[in-house]
C-alpha cells in the first residue's frame, strides 16, 4: 500500500489521506464485501460469458459455490505473497484453456474463449469495480477523485499476475480508463440474456454452499436456512444492485425504484456500524487479518533499529 502512494505522481498524493488508503486495503478483505457478490452479474451480460458459464452447469448446480471459489481466488490475488499471486495467476489462466467452444440451448450460436482478452479483462474489471464501489456502501467513507485512482492502482497492482501477455490485454492503466472502458462495453457489448435473468431470479434461493462448510453442518443448517435465504437473497441483492451500474442493472430486469434507494441506505447504515465496532477477527478474512498483523509485527521490529551504524556524533569511535 505505501509503494502504491509513493509510487504516484506527486500532484495526485498531495489530496490523498493515508488513513482512507489504509481503509480501502482493509475494505478488499473484509467479510462484509459478500453482501455485494452479486454485483458481479454483470459479467454474465457478456453473452461469451454467459454461453461458457452455461455450458459448464456448475453455476446451476449450485452457484454459492462458484462464488466461494471466486472469492477465495480474488483475495488470493489481493492479500497473498508475490509469489502466491503468480501461482495463482498461472493456476487460472492454465485452467481456462479447456473453456472455449460453442455454447448449448439459447446460446448454440455463440462461441466463446475464456482466454480472450475481451472476455478474461471483462471479468478482472467487474473484480476491480465491486471492491471499489462497494468501499463507501460498507464503511461509509467518500473517496477524492485522487484517492479512487491510488485505490485503483492498488487493486490493480494485486491483479498484475492475472493479465494476460501482450500490450492489447492490458487491463485500464488508470480509474478514469477503467470507467470509460466499463461505459464502452456496457453501451456496445452487453446484452440481456436468458442466463442473466435467470440468475437474478434465483437470488432469492441461496442455496447453501458444499464448499468450506462440512456436510453435517450444512445439513443441520438447512432447516433454518431454507426460511432465512429469501431475507439474505433480497439484501444481497438490494446491496449488490444497489452499486451496479444502471446499465446493467437494467439488463437484469430487475425493476429498481426509489424504495429500493430507501432499502440500500438502510443496509448501508447496518454494514457501516458493523464496519466501526465488528473486531477484525470476525469483520476480516484470516488471510487479511494475519497479513495485516504480520505486518505491524515488522513494523515493530524495525522500530527497534538504529537509523545509523555510524558512530553518535562528537563521540571517538575508539570509546
Amino acid at each position: 500500500m505505501v509503494a502504491v502512494i509513493r509510487d504516484t505522481p506527486e500532484h495526485v498524493t498531495r489530496s490523498v489521506r493515508p488513513r482512507v488508503i489504509d481503509e480501502f486495503r482493509k475494505h478488499s478483505g473484509s467479510v462484509l464485501g459478500g453482501f455485494f457478490g452479486a454485483a458481479a452479474f454483470d459479467e454474465v451480460a457478456l453473452v461469451p460469458v454467459a454461453a461458457a458459464v452455461d455450458k459448464t452447469g456448475r453455476f446451476a448446480s449450485n452457484f454459492a459455490d462458484r462464488g466461494v471459489r471466486s472469492g477465495f481466488s480474488t483475495f488470493l490475488a489481493i492479500w497473498g505473497d508475490p509469489a502466491d499471486r503468480a501461482a495463482e495467476g498461472d493456476r487460472l489462466k492454465t485452467l481456462h484453456r479447456d473453456v472455449r467452444g460453442r455454447g448449448t440451448g439459447e446460446f448454440a450460436d455463440v462461441r466463446y474463449s475464456a482466454l480472450d482478452p475481451k472476455l478474461w479483462n471483462w471479468i478482472a474489471v467487474s473484480g476491480l469495480f465491486l471492491v471499489l464501489n462497494s468501499f463507501t456502501p460498507c464503511t461509509g467513507t467518500v473517496l477524492t477523485e485522487d484517492e479512487r485512482e491510488v485505490a485503483y492502482q492498488q487493486l490493480l497492482e494485486s491483479f498484475r499476475a492475472l493479465e494476460l501477455p501482450g500490450k492489447s490485454a492490458k487491463l485500464p492503466v488508470s480509474y478514469d480508463a477503467a470507467v470509460e472502458y466499463y461505459d464502452t462495453m456496457v453501451r456496445d457489448e452487453l446484452a440481456a440474456n436468458p442466463f442473466l435473468r435467470g440468475v437474478t431470479e434465483n437470488l432469492t434461493r441461496l442455496p447453501l454452499p458444499t464448499l468450506v462448510l462440512p456436510p453435517a453442518v450444512r445439513v443441520a443448517l438447512t432447516p433454518s436456512w431454507l426460511v432465512l435465504r429469501p431475507l439474505a437473497g433480497r439484501i444481497v441483492k438490494v446491496c449488490s444492485f444497489g452499486i451496479m451500474h444502471p446499465g446493467v442493472r437494467e439488463l437484469t430486469g430487475f425493476d429498481w425504484q426509489d424504495r429500493h434507494d430507501r432499502e440500500f441506505a438502510l443496509y448501508s447504515r447496518l454494514l457501516q456500524l458493523a464496519w466501526r465496532t465488528l473486531p477484525d477477527k470476525v469483520l476480516l478474512i484470516p488471510l487479511a487479518r494475519n497479513r495485516i498483523e504480520y505486518e505491524k509485527l515488522v513494523r515493530f521490529h524495525r522500530s527497534v533499529a538504529l537509523d545509523s551504524f555510524a558512530p553518535p556524533a562528537g563521540r571517538c569511535p575508539a570509546g
